[in-house]
């Protein structure tokens, strides 16, 4: 990182938070309550909001025990992560609430935290401020390993419509829970070409480490990294403020989709939230992705963005992390055809040559092949799906199977099909193609 290219606070402000931050849409970032009613008209997800609290008459008034087992309180004009109460469960009596740090809370300690609240000891200009009690976000199963009582966050900086630079904030014990740099939590730096951690740092300085821990913080794959990004960037849109930080967290949740159901059961999926928006965001992210924000923001200013996937796009073509490439963890290059070894649920290897489709959205492997290699077996069937062709409406089993190309193994599920009239045994489709550049010659 070359000191040229690092932004300072002055060049934040000057050329960029004052120039294309709009009063209204600070307005709006400045407040959480009014942050979340904007997003959500906008369709973009933010935590259920189970109750607002603006006065000591609705204090008194408000009844704790409807609460759920775990819920967040929050200042509405907080700071700093200050005066935000985390529960994670209930106590051993009615009325108890154990919170992240393993503090024990009764109603009347929640009642004397929100009168603070509403007397303004956590607001940023030491007003009246209001309250509000919303549901916690659960720990994503990729960040259980590091994450101390909290929920990891994963703030990225829009610029232009375009995605610039990105970290995950992780709670650590020092921090209480909180996914806070200035209390103790510690951070990772992201590639955005494709969602792979890189660098960790804590307290500012360079870690590879999880705190108290020998878990590398680098090289964890981001899952769903495309859908967080494109979150980001309509909430910079719906707010209305050019250059944005976003936070945003994965909650886990088990939806009923058919194309989710394994043998009748549900599957979990992640649901990209928005915590908090913040339109002068710091920058200590930059010393988490060791690259500086002024020269990324050069290059990206007055370009013409049509819409949130052409934005990633751009990023994703000018910010891969060139460290990445070199320890080919950064996006590879495939022609039409690949050499593909597809490892069996038997253990068997096969190595084979298969088609690169970007016209279909998934992959797709020829069924006697997939026999010999044992992926037909029922405990490797994820679900079936069904397709009509000329002889009708036709069930097809998506199977999970995990496949190297261009020296990558990846694990993920495909569709069985007959192709023993076709030229190759295999076909690899867009969703298998997101951390690839294919060059047709």
């Amino acid at each position: 990182m070359k000191i040229r290219d690092v932004l300072g606070l002055n060049s934040r402000n000057h050329l960029y938070t004052s120039v294309y931050n709009s009063r209204k849409g600070k307005a709006i970032a400045n407040s959480k309550l009014l942050t979340k009613k904007t997003l959500r008209e906008a369709k973009v997800r933010v935590p259920e909001t189970f109750a607002i609290i603006s006065s000591m008459e609705n204090l008194e008034k408000f009844d704790f025990l409807q609460l759920p087992a775990d819920f967040v309180v929050k200042p509405n004009n907080g700071l700093g992560g200050q005066g935000i109460v985390v529960i994670e469960r209930r106590g051993e009596f009615a009325g108890e609430w154990i919170d992240s740090t393993g503090e024990l809370w009764r109603v009347d300690d929640l009642r004397l935290h929100i009168a603070d609240i509403l007397a303004g000891r956590y607001s940023m200009d030491d007003v009246s401020d209001i309250a509000y009690i919303e549901e916690r976000v659960r720990v994503h199963p990729v960040f259980e390993r590091y994450s101390y009582h909290g929920t990891p966050d994963i703030r990225v900086i829009v610029f232009n419509k375009i995605p610039i630079m990105s970290y995950v904030r992780l709670p650590t014990e020092e921090s209480g829970g909180r996914a806070n740099l200035f209390q103790g939590a510690a951070a990772v730096g992201i590639d955005i070409a494709t969602g792979i951690t890189t660098y960790g740092i804590h307290h500012a300085k360079p870690v590879e480490f999880f705190p108290e821990t020998r878990r590398k913080l680098a090289n964890i794959q981001i899952p769903q990294w495309e859908e967080i990004l494109e979150t980001a960037i309509k909430a910079s849109e719906a707010i209305g403020l050019g250059y944005m930080a976003s936070d945003i967290v994965l909650q886990p949740t088990v939806e009923n989709h058919k194309s989710k159901i394994v043998n009748s059961q549900m599957v979990e999926h992640a649901v990209p939230m928005i915590l908090e928006v913040n339109a002068q965001p710091g920058l200590k992210i930059q010393i988490a992705n060791r690259a500086g924000l002024r020269e990324r923001l050069a290059r990206v200013k007055g370009l013409k963005i049509v819409s949130a996937k052409h934005g990633i796009r751009v990023a994703q073509a000018l910010f891969t992390d060139s460290k990445l490439v070199e320890k080919g963890l950064g996006r590879k290059t495939v022609s039409a055809f690949e050499e593909v070894e597809v490892i069996g649920h038997n253990g068997k290897k096969e190595t084979i040559r298969a088609k690169i489709d970007t016209g279909a959205d998934g992959s797709s492997i020829d069924r006697v092949l997939a026999e010999e290699l044992g992926l037909l077996e029922s405990d490797n069937i994820l679900y079936y799906d069904f397709f009509r062709n000329a002889l009708g409406r036709k069930k097809r089993e998506i199977v999970g199977v995990t496949f190297v190309m261009a020296g990558r193994k990846m694990r993920t599920q495909i569709s069985i099909a007959d192709r023993s009239r076709l030229r190759t045994k295999m076909i690899v489709g867009r969703r298998d193609l997101k951390q690839f550049a294919v060059v047709v010659e």
